[in-house]
């Protein structure tokens, strides 16, 4: 496997003839910043190890085939459908269907369940495009940053409203400091272990947003204070990763628990869920991670194996590892 830097040959070109394209980019974690984020403040996100893997094998029609745990959908080319549950990639298969070379099957399989978050559709959004550009251009995107941009437009279109800082995990992997203009600032590569609890229920990012939103109107001051101390969180959270201060780490995602509590998106069960893991020994601090009202909380430490945690764990952990080309296998 090759990283996103280094998939390209000697000549800067990936070989035109091939009859599969198979890529992968990472799941995320929000580690501080939520919501912040979307008004200009710093967030730190983090790329883990499980992935989204998309496999591209060109059709001799104009005919896309999409396949994936959520089903199985047929398509004109030069008509994307843009309906859930393949929304994100139908965007994806428009932006480029003008250049492609013929129709494809895009078989997509992931290490996370869609309900669970873990920033999926920032990673199949990553990963299809990072496939559909090798497959048209016989290259990738000319920049991280410009694959990075082309999906964040993506996303927008879909939701809204989207800051890109799990699209930022997707396409450059490891743990970034973020903001939306101008994007990464800091990039770290050396982690604590950490532990994810899922609610087992997730509100829509959208929904959660919009709550957030309407609050934030009717108190725009309160608000801006708040996105401030937010702001700085973050900032001393991506210091704590530069020194592997894990201890300090702990102290900030106390602290960002707080701000989520604050911002009203912290609802009885995920509260119950920080306390619980708070009381688990090994674990050093505990917070909301992602927009809020379900969803999962993140813990600095691991717990025993044979701990009396009533929530489900995720398997997870921060990654160095971006969107990668994992194979192009050439036509003799």
């Amino acid at each position: 496997m090759k990283n996103f830097n280094h998939w390209i040959d000697r000549g800067g070109r990936v070989p035109a003839l091939k009859n599969m394209i198979q890529t992968s980019a990472p799941g995320s974690l929000m580690i501080t910043g939520e919501h912040a984020v979307l008004h200009g403040a710093h967030a730190l996100v983090g790329a883990v190890d499980a992935r989204v893997r998309v496999t591209l094998e060109p059709r001799l029609d104009r005919t896309v085939v999409i396949r994936s745990s959520l089903g199985t959908r047929h398509m004109p080319l030069a008509a994307a459908d843009l309906s859930p549950p393949f929304q994100f990639v139908g965007h994806a298969i428009a932006m480029l269907a003008d250049i492609c070379p013929s129709g494809f099957a895009l078989d997509i399989r992931a290490d996370m369940r869609a309900d669970t978050g873990l920033g999926s559709s920032a990673a199949v959004t990553v990963a299809a495009l990072a496939a559909l550009h090798v497959f048209c251009h016989h290259a990738p995107p000319s920049s991280p940053a410009d694959l990075h941009r082309q999906a964040l437009d993506i996303v927008r279109r879909v939701q809204g409203a989207a800051s890109g800082a799990d699209l930022a995990a997707a396409v450059w992997g490891g743990v970034l400091l973020y903001r939306q203009t101008p994007e990464v600032i800091r990039h770290h590569g050396h982690f604590p272990p950490v532990t994810l609890a899922y609610a087992g229920y997730k509100t829509p990012t959208a929904e959660v947003i919009r709550q957030v939103e309407a609050r934030r109107a009717c108190a725009a001051d309160g608000f801006r204070d708040l996105y401030a101390r937010m702001d700085a969180c973050s900032q001393e959270a991506s210091q704590a990763f530069a020194t592997s201060d894990w201890r300090h780490l702990a102290d900030m995602l106390t602290n960002g628990q707080r701000l989520m509590e604050e911002l009203g998106v912290c609802d009885p069960t995920l509260a119950a869920m920080v306390s619980r893991l708070r009381e688990q020994p090994g674990i050093a601090a505990a917070k909301i991670s992602g927009s809020g009202l379900g969803d999962c909380v993140l813990a600095i430490g691991t717990l025993p194996d044979d701990s009396a945690f009533p929530y489900t764990r995720i398997p997870v952990q921060f990654s160095p590892q971006g969107v990668m080309l994992e194979s192009v296998c050439i036509f003799n």
